[in-house]
C-alpha cells in the first residue's frame, strides 16, 4: 500500500471514530472553524535551528512563541524532536507523545511544501473545503492490541449491523509481566496472562459505552477464571491483573483501557516489561478471507462458547523472547520510507544515503550514513494548545564535518504560522 493509500485509510478512519463520539467509541467530531475566506492566516513564520542531540535526546519547540521548551513539558510546545543518532523522528503534542491536544495533518509524503504553500488557512482544504478538527492525528499507541480494520483495534468489530456499535470478537491475547523471558506458558518465572476482551457497554444504564470487559486467567492456574469490567469512558484506566484491581499509572499496572484502545506497561507505552502476544482467534467469527461473519459476532452464546478458547491447547505462543510485541508509539509525522537498501532511503523531511557509493551519486562526499535535508516535504501541525497551526518543512541539515557522519547536526525546521487570533 502507498502512502497516499495509507493516508486515506487514514483518514477514513479517523472520521469514522469522529462518529463514535456518540455511539460506542471515542473521539473528536467537531467541524475546524474554517470559513473558506481567502484571506491567507498564516501570517506569521518562525525558524527552529538546532543541533541535534545525542541518540535518545528530544527537543521541543513552540512555534507560536518561537522558542524551544524545556523537558517538552506542558501543552506549550508543539513539535518534538527525538534524536536517532544519525537521524530524527518528530513528534506532535498529544495521545501518546505529549500532555496537548495537537497533532498533524498528512505526512511529509501527502503534500509537499509548494502544494501546502497555496492553503490559506490550516482548517480549510482548498479543494475539499472545511476540514472536521479529527483530521488532525494525534500520535497514538502501537500494541498487539492494534489492529487492521476500520477503527484500528484487534479486540473489536464496528457496526456490523450498521448500528454504531462495537462487537468484542473474543481473542485470546497473552501477556507477560516479563518480555525478556522466553517463558511463554508462565508456569516458572514472571506470570502470564490470557486474557479476552468480552464486552465494551456497561455503566449505571448498562448500555453506556467506554466499559471494556475482560476475562483472564493465570495460564499457570487455568482453572481460575477472572472477571472485570473497567470505566473507561472518561480517559486512561490502569489495571493489575495479578490482583485484580484499578491503580494509579504511577503503580504497578499491567494494561490500561481509553475507550476501545488498549496498552501494556512495557515498550514506550510503561517503564514495565509487559508485552503481549496475539494467541488465537475463536473459530466462526472471521471467514476465509478475514472478513467479520456479522452472523457469528451477533450470537447470544459467544460469552459462553468462547470460554473454552481461554485455556485451549492450540493457544499460539512466542517461539522466543523477542516475537513478544512490546507497545511502541506512531505518529502521522514519521511514515515509512520509500526505497530500498543500498539504494537511497527517503524518509520525507530527509534522504539518509546508507553507503558511500548512494551519498556520491547524490553529489555528497563519499561516506556512508549521511543525510541531507528535503525542503520538499511537508505537513501542517496544530499546536499543543489546540487553538493554532503551522505548515513546516526541514530546510537544511549540516554536519560540524562532512566528511565524518558521526559529527554533530544542526537542522532548521522553518513554519508558517497561522496564529490563534485569526481562528
Amino acid at each position: 500500500m502507498t502512502t497516499s493509500m495509507q493516508f486515506k485509510s487514514l483518514l477514513g478512519a479517523t472520521l469514522l471514530a469522529a462518529l463514535l463520539a456518540g455511539c460506542g467509541g471515542g473521539g473528536d467530531d467537531g467541524a475546524s472553524s474554517g470559513d473558506g475566506s481567502t484571506t491567507n492566516k498564516f501570517t506569521q513564520n518562525a525558524t527552529w535551528t538546532f543541533t541535534l542531540p545525542a541518540s535518545g535526546g528530544t527537543l521541543c519547540y513552540d512555534f507560536d512563541r518561537k522558542v524551544e521548551v524545556a523537558a517538552c513539558s506542558g501543552n506549550q510546545w508543539d513539535l518534538k524532536v527525538t534524536s536517532g543518532g544519525r537521524s530524527a523522528t518528530l513528534w506532535t503534542n498529544s495521545g501518546v507523545s505529549g500532555s496537548g491536544t495537537g497533532g498533524a495533518f498528512g505526512s511529509p509524503f501527502d503534500r509537499d511544501w509548494t502544494t501546502l504553500s497555496t492553503w490559506k488557512d490550516a482548517t480549510v482544504d482548498p479543494v475539499d473545503g472545511a476540514l472536521p478538527s479529527a483530521v488532525y492525528f494525534a500520535d497514538s499507541a502501537k500494541t498487539v492490541f492494534t489492529g487492521t480494520n476500520e477503527i484500528g483495534v484487534a479486540a473489536f468489530e464496528y457496526s456490523l449491523n450498521n448500528d454504531h456499535l462495537l462487537y468484542p470478537n473474543y481473542r485470546v491475547f497473552l501477556v507477560t509481566t516479563n518480555s525478556a523471558s522466553a517463558d511463554a506458558v508462565g508456569t516458572t518465572g514472571a506470570p502470564v496472562f490470557a486474557l479476552q476482551v468480552t464486552g465494551y457497554y456497561g455503566g449505571a444504564s448498562g448500555t453506556a459505552s467506554g466499559y471494556p470487559s475482560l476475562r483472564w486467567i493465570d495460564r499457570a492456574n487455568p482453572g481460575n477464571v477472572r472477571t472485570a469490567t473497567l470505566n473507561a469512558s472518561a480517559g486512561w484506566v490502569y489495571f493489575n491483573l495479578a490482583s485484580g484491581t484499578t491503580v494509579d499509572a504511577s503503580g504497578e499496572w499491567h494494561i490500561a483501557f481509553n475507550r476501545y484502545n488498549a496498552k501494556l506497561n512495557g515498550g514506550k507505552s510503561g517503564s514495565s516489561t509487559v508485552a503481549g502476544f496475539l494467541g488465537k482467534t475463536p473459530a466462526g467469527f472471521y471467514d476465509s478471507q478475514g472478513n467479520p461473519v456479522t452472523a457469528k459476532f451477533a450470537a447470544t452464546d459467544n460469552l459462553a462458547a468462547t470460554l473454552a478458547d481461554l485455556t485451549a491447547s492450540d493457544i499460539a505462543v512466542p517461539a522466543a523472547a523477542s516475537n513478544w510485541i512490546k507497545d511502541d508509539i506512531t505518529s502521522v509525522l514519521n511514515p515509512a520510507y520509500a526505497g530500498t537498501y543500498p539504494n537511497t532511503l527517503d524518509y520525507g523531511w530527509y534522504r539518509y544515503y546508507p553507503t558511500a557509493a548512494a551519498a556520491t551519486a547524490a553529489g555528497l562526499p563519499a561516506v556512508a550514513h549521511l543525510i541531507s535535508a528535503n525542503p520538499a516535504g511537508a505537513s501542517l501541525l496544530r499546536s499543543g494548545e489546540g487553538n493554532s497551526y503551522a505548515r513546516f518543512h526541514v530546510t537544511n541539515i549540516s554536519y560540524a564535518d562532512l566528511n565524518n557522519s558521526s559529527s554533530a547536526q544542526t537542522w532548521t525546521i522553518q513554519f508558517d504560522v497561522q496564529p490563534a487570533a485569526a481562528q
